[in-house]
């Protein structure tokens, strides 16, 4: 069966299907188990795509969510699918960690950071730029686009107006830092009924999961064009994957 296998800077543990992880090389062992304690995001990206995952399913193509820890691990894993899965469409999801200049693409942005120097070891990097997706410059920038989500989870003590106040700064959200987004996520949260944002997941309720499994993904879209690029790059090979099969 054909497939799609998104490969995810993020939280995983030991109740993820270890099947998803693809082959691999002696001497690595992919981060993507964490520990026992550790909430698997993977339950949160799921609803997030879960429009694409049933058109998939309606076509008989597999859509796999990989959650593999660090970011390393995630560019490592799937390189190792493009091996042992050269029959799936494969894609890296990470977070860009800093501006994308508009003159970069992808994998030119990853190329040009001296802080992913370390994982990338010489890389040509010479991948399809599908392959290559960003939750901009962090994951908590989907979440502050969408600030339902954001009440839905946190209360009426949730304090909408501390990330409102902040964007009137930006142009859109793919500007805003990772240092900011949880300036502004620990400020709206601080007197919620779930208290201030956890980026970790290791004590219930898991802010972070929580949060994606409440995303509008149609607003996340409007607000975000890296997120409206990806999803618009899954419907395209979704559509080409039907009439290769």
């Amino acid at each position: 069966m054909v497939s799609i296998r998104i490969y995810i800077e993020g939280a995983g543990n030991a109740n993820d299907d270890d099947e998803l992880l693809p082959m691999q090389r002696p001497g690595f062992r992919s981060k993507i188990i964490a520990d026992r304690n550790t909430s698997s995001l993977r339950e949160g990206f799921s609803k997030f795509f879960q429009e694409l995952v049933d058109i998939a399913k309606e076509q008989k193509i597999e859509f796999r969510i990989v959650m593999c820890g660090s970011r390393a691990d995630a560019y490592e894993n799937f390189k190792l699918s493009l091996e042992s899965n050269p029959e799936s469409f494969n894609i890296l999801l990470i977070d860009s960690e800093s501006p994308i200049s508009p003159d970069q693409n992808s994998w030119e942005h990853l190329r040009n950071r001296k802080e992913d120097q370390s994982w990338i070891r010489g890389d040509n990097l010479d991948y399809d730029d599908d392959q290559c997706h960003f939750m901009v410059q962090a994951m908590e920038s989907w979440f502050v686009a969408d600030i339902d989500a954001l009440k839905g989870f946190y209360g009426e003590e949730f304090k909408e107006e501390k990330i409102i106040r902040g964007m009137g700064n930006y142009q859109n959200i793919e500007q805003v830092s990772p240092k900011t987004l949880l300036v502004w996520l620990e400020s709206a949260t601080r007197h919620s009924k779930h208290g201030k944002y956890d980026k970790k997941t290791r004590r219930p309720p898991h802010h972070a999961l929580e949060i994606l499994k409440r995303l509008n993904a149609d607003i996340v879209r409007q607000s975000s064009p890296y997120c409206d690029r990806l999803f618009n790059t899954l419907r395209s090979r979704i559509r080409y994957l039907l009439d290769e099969s």
